[in-house]
């Protein structure tokens, strides 16, 4: 979360700051974006005693629903406040969020190769954020002013309990808080459900590469990328020379992620990883299985508000 979030020892210290917020050009920085698309199991709703609304898993495209309309309550309270704040819509997903363990789509790869054309419109479309512009154009004065409307004047009143990360708290105030307050109804219940889920759901991806089980197929991959001609120990260090050095080939970029999109297959690779990701994912929800179905049941209950909000602007 963006803002005056507080954490305890075991965390570190979160700096926070509304320029992140309001310089992000895209819903997700700001507000209940989904999360990277781990494969998802159910975990049964009997666990938790009579809920009210069904709690299952949102698809991407309710979770933007959701995601915009608490965007849409924040701007409302902001104008309140004497503050701008754009609704911005999200950006296009790049390799990290689509392919999170390795490039299987030879489709998607032939035509984006890594995904630097999507980083580059993903820069332009940051630099005309006019969040951004706005909070750059206030006093130093009004900025701090804009940071408490949005965030609250503290990080007190909300508080979760993340497994083996310690405890984070946030305000109860603020713009943010008032517009989940709005769309959710139980604020706190939300708070800590989101931030508990939303920390293990991004557990996954690390624990998946740790699995010796992985590491054996990334090595088959690493063996079949050579037998094309392209050498390299892992689908990380592939897409960190095209995405992260300038200047190279757009041919070369394109050539190397179809092959690792055929190698992804050959070797077993991408089928180890949805396999891996899938029992770890079920594993995560079955220990900590109360936050996951209080986020679910939430969401699901907030989904008619949330389109009814969308619906009207």
């Amino acid at each position: 979360m963006a803002g005056r979030t507080r954490a305890r020892p075991g965390w570190g210290k979160v700096v926070a700051a509304l320029l992140l917020c309001l310089a992000a050009p895209a819903l997700s920085a700001c507000t209940t974006a989904p999360p990277p698309p781990y494969p998802r199991t159910t975990v049964p709703t009997t666990t938790l005693p009579g809920p009210t609304v069904a709690a299952r898993a949102l698809t991407s495209a309710e979770r933007q629903t959701l995601a915009k309309a608490e965007a849409l309550l924040t701007r409302n309270c902001m104008e309140e406040r004497g503050f701008s704040f754009h609704v911005v819509e999200e950006l296009p997903e790049g390799v990290d969020r689509l392919f999170p363990y390795v490039v299987d789509d030879e489709g998607w790869a032939a035509e984006h190769g890594y995904g630097s054309d999507i980083q580059r419109e993903r820069d332009t479309l940051a630099a005309k954020n006019p969040n951004q512009l706005y909070f750059r154009s206030l006093s130093a004065e009004r900025k701090d002013a804009a940071v408490d409307a949005l965030n609250g004047p503290e990080p007190t009143g909300l508080e979760a309990r993340v497994p083996g990360m310690g405890t984070v708290q946030h305000s109860d105030q603020g713009c943010e808080s008032e517009a989940q307050r709005s769309l959710y109804s139980d604020l706190h219940k939300w708070y800590s459900a989101w931030k508990v889920t939303d920390a293990l759901e991004r557990s996954v991806p690390p624990a998946v590469a740790r699995d010796e089980r992985f590491t054996a197929a990334v090595s088959r991959w690493s063996t079949c990328m050579r037998t094309k001609g392209h050498s390299y120990s892992s689908p990380l260090e592939a897409r960190q020379r095209f995405l992260r050095s300038a200047g190279e080939s757009r041919v070369a970029e394109i050539a190397t992620a179809r092959a690792e999109a055929q190698c992804a297959g050959t070797s077993g690779l991408a089928k180890t990883a949805r396999t891996l990701a899938l029992a770890e994912r079920a594993r995560t929800e079955s220990d900590h299985s109360t936050e996951f179905i209080n986020r679910k049941t939430l969401e699901s209950g907030a989904l008619n508000r949330a389109r009814d909000i969308v619906r009207t602007g």
